[in-house]
């Protein structure tokens, strides 16, 4: 079924209700009319609290949900049994790999082993990479070259060392690995990001293939000269075989164009390329590498940097030779190009008159036109968005619709009936129903004989948010909300998916050094606990409030009392200080759990009331829920009593097996 297939729910729960909760109001808080946000409120929290009564009293699942409850069960016991096994989406076809984790390490180690590419580095290098980003921030914002927005957003003070992973190559012998190192948690992500849109401005793209559907429409419109023909060119490994220098060099060439995009002069912007480029670094297995030749597969810069040298080196080309080009495009490292037969010694065409390219196959007529085919590749797994995943019918629909629509476009050399047929065949692998394929291959139909104006968007700007998918529940919560919010463009997403419950092919990630997180802190002389939220590094947080824990500690050795005003100060900081104060306990930090997280940090306040309120014992203050709504109440203490519920079943039922086992 693949990584993203989207599983049921099985458990009430397992429902991420408080993620929903968060996202509506994320959506709801974009109209500032209190009574609109009122309204949507109550009819969201009554749709919530109906579908889980519906829940509550639903004694048995359907039978589709029941099979994918035991494969889970099934997979998830098998996977705890063979920890020897690694699990990867293979680079390309969509596939699923299945290899020994050994095999997979000592792959990997080899390859980064390479010294000409990465440098083994005796300390992790963050702290200073960070710092060098920040002060590139500030420099930019003192210079009034962006706001001061700009730099809060570019500045960082939780960046970790990126993860590097290897994507199996199912499609070449030896299963060779490519690496990837995803810079999200880097501390230049957002210069590069930054640095990587200028650049991008300023480059034409005069050899670009954009994508297949201009690609299509300008290929069926050429004509070969009759002594030419097509042929591919690849170009190995292109992101790590690109030099910095020659970076820089088309950097300084191309500057005339790029200068027109910023007011940032040549030197400090080399300066902030070449930092972006150096900070290409990442962990493997605890050990610190940098790479010290070509760019990251991963680093956003990457994509632009390679288009910049291509267009560059493609130019220089053309200048060089001494005939002319009918067809020359290029999509990131494929080249696809018209020569003279004279000038090669094979082609691919002298045999079977096709070329694949994209997803087309491009096939030469006898009149010297080209003519298209919808192309899948030998190595492709076919498999896409599977009818029977928990995604929403909405969506389900888009993919097939998407599909119906390439398959047609691209079908220039064929007839309408074998067009028909690719597009039932390759549906039907990811188990379509049929009549749901005819209808849209039907509609489809009808609106190419009566096109529609269906991409045009009103004035009024779009707001672009997401949902998290719970059933049919989510669908129901967008139709109430696209009634005051018609400008609100909502994308669902899915919490429970089949990649969720493999095992990570990354280093794991340590608990202390993650942000946006809402963590647990037990209290080590009774059962509370405290519940809070940090944007900041989990070990930051805590360490904060174990500085303060000891300052309390200390002002009791120094003879203070509660009524002292030191005591009275740290008591106001944090409920963690006051419940410490007023009892003299002292709270378990190294058992400081994490209880949920969210990369979006407007949602973490609300999912921390929404744990706040629904945690047995928490000494957090009624001001710590003043985020959420009293509107929602009610969905919270039905989830508590859930959950209560679920408890006392499972202590009654150890209780039961107890008894047995003693009898």
């Amino acid at each position: 079924m693949g990584s993203k297939f989207a599983l049921p729910y099985t458990d009430m729960n397992e429902l991420p209700i408080y993620h929903l909760i968060a996202d509506v109001e994320n959506i709801i808080q974009t109209n500032n009319e209190e009574a609109i946000q009122e309204r949507n409120r109550c009819a969201v929290a009554n749709q919530i609290q109906n579908f889980l009564h519906a829940e509550r009293g639903k004694g048995r699942h359907d039978a589709v949900t029941n099979f994918y409850r035991t494969t889970t069960r099934s997979t998830r016991a098998f996977l705890k049994q063979h920890p020897e096994l690694v699990i990867a989406e293979a680079d390309k076809g969509n596939r699923t790999v299945v290899m020994k984790r050994d095999e997979y390490e000592s792959k990997m180690q080899r390859m980064i082993d390479d010294d000409e590419t990465y440098l083994k580095l005796n300390r992790d290098p963050t702290a200073g990479y960070q710092k060098r980003n920040n002060n590139f921030a500030k420099r930019l914002a003192d210079l009034k070259l962006i706001d001061r927005a700009t730099e809060r957003r570019m500045k960082t003070y939780k960046a970790t060392a990126p993860r590097i992973y290897g994507a199996p190559k199912a499609h070449k012998e030896g299963l060779p690995l490519r690496p990837v190192v995803p810079c999200m948690t880097s501390p230049s992500y957002t210069l590069s990001q930054f640095v990587g849109k200028i650049i991008q401005k300023s480059i034409t793209g005069k050899y670009n293939a954009t994508d297949s559907y201009t690609f299509c429409e300008y290929i069926n419109s050429v004509q070969l000269p009759p002594d030419y023909v097509l042929i591919s060119l690849d170009v190995v490994s292109l992101f790590t075989c690109i030099p910095k220098n020659l970076v820089i060099r088309d950097v300084i060439h191309n500057w005339e164009n790029i200068k027109q995009h910023t007011d940032i002069n040549l030197d400090l912007f080399l300066e902030m390329t070449e930092f972006c480029i150096d900070c290409s670094y990442f962990r493997f297995k605890g050990q610190f590498y940098r790479q010290v030749f070509g760019t990251a597969m991963g680093n956003p810069l990457s994509p632009t940097i390679a288009d910049l040298v291509m267009e560059a080196l493609l130019d220089n080309v053309v200048a060089r030779i001494d005939f002319p080009f009918p067809v020359l495009k290029k999509y990131v490292d494929d080249l696809m190009l018209a020569v003279p037969k004279d000038k090669i010694e094979e082609w691919r065409l002298k045999k079977t008159g096709k070329f694949p390219f994209l997803d087309l196959l491009l096939v030469r007529q006898p009149d010297q036109t080209i003519k298209t085919e919808w192309y899948m590749k030998p190595i492709a797994s076919g498999r896409f968005l599977n009818y029977h995943s928990a995604h929403s019918i909405k969506q389900k629909v888009n993919v097939a619709k998407n599909f119906i629509r390439r398959v047609q476009t691209f079908s220039t050399n064929v007839d309408t009936a074998t067009t028909r047929d690719i597009i039932t065949t390759q549906l039907k692998l990811n188990d379509y129903p049929t009549t749901m394929i005819n209808r849209l291959i039907d509609r489809s139909r009808e609106r190419q004989v009566n096109p529609t104006n269906e991409d045009v968007t009103d004035s009024e700007e779009t707001i672009y948010r997401s949902m998290v998918q719970v059933g049919q529940l989510s669908g129901n919560i967008q139709k109430i909300l696209k009634k005051d919010y018609p400008n609100v463009t909502i994308s669902s997403k899915n919490a429970k998916t089949v990649g969720n419950m493999l095992p990570p092919v990354k280093d794991v990630e340590d608990k202390n050094s993650r942000s946006n997180v809402i963590y647990n802190i037990p209290c080590a002389d009774c059962p509370a606990c405290y519940v809070g939220m940090t944007t900041n590094k989990l070990q930051t947080r805590i360490s904060s409030h174990r500085s303060c824990s000891n300052r309390l500690q200390s002002l009791w050795d120094q003879g203070k009392t509660t009524e002292d005003v030191e005591v009275a100060q740290l008591r106001e900081r944090t409920a963690l200080l006051d419940h410490s104060a007023a009892n003299h306990h002292v709270f378990a930090f190294d058992r400081t759990r994490i209880v949920d997280s969210s990369f979006k940090q407007q949602n973490l306040h609300i999912l921390e009331t929404c744990h706040i309120v629904n945690t047995h014992n928490t000494v957090n203050k009624r001001t710590d829920t003043d985020n959420l709504s009293n509107t929602y109440a009610g969905v919270l203490h039905t989830l508590r009593n859930n959950t209560r519920s679920e408890a006392v079943r499972q202590t009654d039922e150890s209780l039961q097996q107890e008894s047995i086992q003693s009898e």
